[in-house]
């Protein structure tokens, strides 16, 4: 299959006649999961973390709504077989995973219960995703 640009009505021709492999599934409901816990932290009395960090109140409910929102937005675009979801997905998949890494093992002040769910759910989700999303990198063209 060839990668050239495609554009207009024959992209979206071709990504209709694209069929997702069955694993895609399985990434976007573990990229759907990761979405809904970023936007379950926007609850009050828990706080998000960057880099084990943990942010309490307005910032950070507003940084867990902004990761629900780009968490929703790369797994539409996962799912439309976007080329933009691909490019931007890998380096924001990336940035949890080591977020959820750095949290847990590096700067483990982390001692809410549910925080240590959440860094480890960030951590679990992301990593398998990164790995199945690069090895089918032919099918983002459009």
């Amino acid at each position: 299959m060839s990668t050239e640009v495609i554009v207009g009505s024959a992209c979206n021709a071709l990504s209709k006649e694209l069929k997702r492999p069955t694993g895609f599934n399985i990434v976007l409901t573990l990229l759907m999961i990761g979405a809904l816990g970023h936007l379950l932290q926007t609850m009050p009395q828990i706080p998000a973390f960057i880099f084990g960090k943990m942010i309490y109140g307005l910032l950070g409910t507003l940084l867990s709504f902004i990761f629900g929102i780009i968490g929703l937005f790369v797994t539409y675009g996962f799912y439309k077989l976007k080329k933009i979801a691909w490019t931007l997905g890998l380096p924001w998949l990336l940035f949890e995973a080591v977020n959820g890494l750095l949290s847990l093992f590096i700067f483990p002040p982390i001692t809410v219960s549910s925080l240590i769910i959440i860094a480890a759910s960030s951590l679990i989700t992301s990593i398998p995703v990164i790995l199945y999303i690069r090895s089918k990198k032919e099918y983002f063209i459009c």
